[in-house]
C-alpha cells in the first residue's frame, strides 16, 4: 500500500427503517476528510548517456572496425598455390560438366470398355446379321440379273 494515501474511515452504521409519515431527525453533519497533499511525479534525469547520437554512430564505427579486423584474421588462413608451365606447352585446361538428374513421368492410360448386351439387344443384333445377309445375297442376284440381261441384249 502506498504511503501517500491515508486509510479510509469506517463506514458509519445502517440506521433502522422508520416508518412512512413519521418525524424524521436531523442528520449529523458529515466530517471533512483529512487533507492530503499530492506531490508531482519526479522529472526524468536530464540527459541520458543513449539520448545522444553521437554515442550510436561511434559504436557503429567501432562495430565496423572489430568485424573488419576478425574477417581480415580469419580469411588469411588459406595458403596460395601456384603453378608455372614450361616454355612450348600449352596450358592444361579442363572442364567438367555436371549433368542435373531429371524427373521423367510417363502415364499411361488404358481404357477398357465391356458392353454385356442385354437379351433385347442380342435379339436386335442377330436379326441386323440376318438382314444384312439377306442385303448381300440380294445384292449379288441383282448383279447376276443384270449381267444375264446385259448378255441377253448384247448378242
Amino acid at each position: 500500500m502506498s504511503d501517500a494515501e491515508p486509510p479510509r474511515p469506517p463506514v458509519p452504521p445502517t440506521p433502522p427503517t422508520e416508518p412512512l409519515g413519521s418525524a424524521r431527525q436531523p442528520r449529523q453533519p458529515v466530517a471533512p476528510g483529512p487533507v492530503v497533499e499530492r506531490l508531482p511525479p519526479e522529472l526524468p534525469p536530464e540527459d541520458r548517456w543513449w539520448g545522444n547520437p553521437w554515442a550510436a554512430i561511434v559504436a557503429g564505427i567501432v562495430g565496423v572496425l572489430l568485424g573488419v579486423l576478425i574477417g581480415v584474421a580469419v580469411g588469411n588462413k588459406s595458403k596460395t598455390v601456384t603453378e608455372t608451365q614450361r616454355a612450348g606447352q600449352p596450358a592444361v585446361t579442363s572442364t567438367v560438366t555436371q549433368t542435373q538428374p531429371t524427373v521423367e513421368v510417363r502415364t499411361n492410360t488404358v481404357t477398357a470398355t465391356t458392353t454385356v448386351p442385354s437379351p433385347a439387344n442380342a435379339e436386335s443384333e442377330a436379326r441386323r446379321r440376318e438382314s444384312e445377309q439377306k442385303l448381300r445375297t440380294a445384292e449379288k442376284e441383282n448383279e447376276e440379273l443384270k449381267r444375264q440381261v446385259e448378255r441377253g441384249a448384247a448378242p
